[in-house]
């Protein structure tokens, strides 16, 4: 091992011993910080995981907070969606409903402390939660505590308008790249044959809205499907190499990945039935709207099965799946 070589490694063996010493001690530390917070809960959450893992923790935040009666004030600064270093990016998509400018200056100017974490266990919350809470619960503290930002819902509601309007859209979401450490990658024509299922039962459906982080898939299912309309974003930031593009905040626009995933799962919220892989960014299309029919594909695995897709699978539609991937 060359100087070079032997500096990096160091320098990950030391990243990781400070990871390991933050996730034994933060969870007694970050609770004895929110103590005296004056009735606000302030947490700066640097992680490097996806958007909607992200807004994930935030539920879990918003749910300790109405049970006991705290103002949540949640920083999101990894840079995977971060314009500038150290950035809010929940700001950039989302309004604070709750979190007036004299809450802002008490954690501006205040003895407030707020918690720096990387992981939510490092909080030392009770989450549990995560396999008892409802989906419609969950909704609700949403709807409670963020508004989506209005330049980025008139865009959805202009797309929906002008792409959807009265007609039956059957969604598709389809999760690859790097997915498949946490479920069971799913063969394209596995998915095709449930599109075909679903179709042939309900043939109302008038257009297939495709979103996905592999290109290639969008493609492959306008070929397959010609006797509908297939539409989706046009997204600019979307893999073509099979390397999730989310995870490379060095590489193309980290504003607009996290804005495209955004506008993709709320457009998915806005179909008539939803077929989808698990992943996170559809999962919380059901957040979005509970009331949506959804089919899973695949489940994910059982040390992966998190919330939301740990409440969606109980009610998936499996009678149209072709049988097991």
């Amino acid at each position: 091992m060359n100087a070079r070589e032997l500096y990096w490694q160091r320098l990950t063996d030391c990243k990781n011993l400070v990871r390991y010493v933050d996730n034994k001690l933060k969870p007694f530390y970050c609770p004895l910080q929110q103590r005296n917070n004056h009735g606000i809960y302030a947490v700066n959450i640097n992680a490097k995981v996806g958007f909607f893992a992200q807004l994930n923790w935030c539920i879990h935040i918003f749910n300790h907070c109405e049970r006991f009666n705290l103002m949540p004030y949640i920083v999101l600064s990894s840079p995977f969606y971060s314009i500038s270093e150290g950035g809010n990016w929940l700001e950039y998509f989302f309004d604070n409903l709750n979190l007036t400018e004299t809450y802002r200056k008490k954690v501006k100017n205040g003895p407030i402390k707020i918690s720096n974490i990387s992981d939510i266990e490092q909080l030392g919350l009770h989450l549990d939660c995560g396999t008892q809470m409802s989906i419609g619960h969950a909704s609700r503290l949403l709807e409670k505590n963020l508004r989506i930002n209005g330049k980025i819902q008139d865009y959805v509601d202009s797309f929906v308008d002008k792409h959807f309007g009265n007609k039956t859209v059957l969604g598709i979401h389809y999760r690859g790249t790097d997915k498949k450490s946490e479920a069971k990658r799913v063969p394209w024509e596995f998915c095709a044959i449930t599109i075909s299922n679903y179709l042939a039962s309900n043939p109302q459906i008038d257009v297939l809205f495709v979103s996905s982080d592999e290109g290639a898939f969008i493609e492959w299912i306008e070929s397959k499907f010609k006797q509908l309309e297939v539409i989706s974003h046009d997204d600019k930031e979307r893999s073509r190499n099979g390397n999730a593009v989310h995870v490379q905040p060095a590489l193309g626009d980290n504003f607009t990945k996290g804005k495209e995933a955004l506008v993709n799962c709320l457009l998915l919220s806005k179909c008539n039935a939803l077929i989808r892989t698990a992943s996170f960014l559809s999962a919380w299309s059901s957040i979005f709207n509970p009331h949506i029919p959804v089919i899973m594909l695949n489940k994910p695995y059982d040390d992966k099965l998190w919330f939301p897709d740990s409440e969606i699978i109980k009610t998936s539609m499996n009678e149209y799946l072709p049988g097991p991937i």
